[in-house]
């Protein structure tokens, strides 16, 4: 069969031309680092790395939201613990102003500082966060307190994961209002203001029940403090690993392409070196 030299030229320049692609690649993946850089690189791993992007990306979204969470489970839990401390100061004037020894003028001045108190408590009940007024359901723009109407209810939820919400605090009803917080105060207030022994005493029960009240809310925002906790841990596993398999589709490995380019860089130049041979020859030269 004759074989035209146009066919060994052409033959020649592909060999050529294909070493000359793949030093080119081997090239710019060490440069990059990235083994794929567009789809037709690999097209399933591509693939593969655009799903894995999309999931790091949801799960940084649910980063922050467990952070932001976070925050606003601690502040709670801050106020809490002061709003605790309102019912303890509480109850040891309802305790003190309760006995014979007290008179009418010292439970006058207890009044005015449970009143005082009454006016911390508020304080807490319109605790904001930037902006945001933390306890006030789902008007977060509007202070809870003082309210003409009904304390706010309801809670705003917060998606920490696929499916997954939390509601990292309370309303003001619940805490405040629900607690007896508020009108156990106020039944202080009003018992001492009128010199009366014996609702200063409810006063101090009721103050109690209070404090139990307030120690179920406590104890719940431990909880969401753990489940926070136990989610950011979760992701932090989960975006590991995701990372490590993101790395294993995308990420060069230089041992192998160093030695992939030594190869065709040998290659290469064999592929020149035979082709300058063959290509020089013709026929004069077995005739002489």
């Amino acid at each position: 069969m004759r074989i035209p030299t146009i066919n060994l030229q052409r033959t020649s320049l592909e060999g050529i031309q294909s070493n000359l692609r793949a030093m080119d690649s081997a090239i710019r993946q060490l440069t990059s680092g990235n083994r794929v850089e567009v789809p037709s690189d690999d097209p399933a791993a591509s693939r593969s790395i655009i799903r894995t992007n999309s999931v790091l990306e949801e799960n940084q979204q649910y980063s922050r939201n467990i952070s932001r969470a976070r925050s606003l489970n601690t502040l709670q839990e801050s106020v809490l613990d002061q709003v605790d401390e309102l019912l303890v100061r509480g109850r040891e004037l309802a305790i003190g102003q309760a006995g014979s020894t007290a008179t009418e003028q010292t439970r006058l001045a207890a009044a005015s500082e449970v009143r005082g108190l009454m006016e911390s408590m508020t304080d807490l009940a319109n605790t904001r966060l930037g902006s945001r007024y933390i306890f006030a359901g789902l008007d977060s723009g509007t202070p809870p307190l003082p309210s003409d109407g009904p304390l706010p209810t309801g809670s705003t939820p917060i998606e920490i994961g696929p499916g997954r919400t939390v509601a990292p605090t309370e309303s003001a009803s619940r805490i405040f209002g629900d607690t007896g917080a508020l009108a156990a105060l106020e039944e202080l207030a009003e018992a001492l203001e009128t010199n009366n022994p014996t609702a200063i005493q409810q006063a101090s029960y009721d103050l109690r029940e209070s404090q139990t009240e307030l120690q179920v809310l406590v104890a719940e925002t431990g909880n969401i403090t753990n489940r926070l906790e136990a989610a950011g841990s979760r992701l932090e596993i989960l975006e590991a690993n995701l990372v490590e398999y993101r790395s294993d589709l995308r990420d060069v490995n230089f041992e192998e392409v160093v030695s992939e380019l030594a190869a065709r860089e040998t290659a290469y130049q064999a592929a020149l070196l035979a082709t300058s041979r063959i290509l020089s020859q013709n026929l004069t030269d077995f005739l002489r």
